[in-house]
């Protein structure tokens, strides 16, 4: 399993640019969010590394990745009640 490394955000840049830190490995990133998405790496730090990062103390844990056959085909029964409940149809007619 890779290894995972929470990113910091460390400031927004004059030009609308967020800075982000990794603390662990010191890789570092300028981020422009969309409708003009733009990634500049600075610093790679641990290229091998999964990097997570969030902002209004939202933390993400670790990334799980799973092979195509594993993977769920769809959402499971509390999911597809949910939708039902939200009016989407999960199962229903291809449009």
């Amino acid at each position: 399993m890779q290894p995972h490394h929470h990113m910091e955000r460390a400031g927004i840049r004059e030009n609308g640019a967020e800075e982000w830190l990794c603390p662990s490995c010191g890789r570092q990133l300028l981020l422009r969010w969309p409708p003009e998405y733009q990634k500049l790496v600075l610093k790679p730090g641990d290229e091998d590394a999964a990097h997570t990062g969030a902002t209004a103390g939202i933390q993400l844990g670790p990334i799980e990745v799973v092979q195509p056959g594993d993977a769920p085909t769809g959402p499971g029964s509390d999911w597809r009640r949910w939708l039902a409940d939200n009016g989407i149809d999960w199962d229903g007619p291809a449009a």
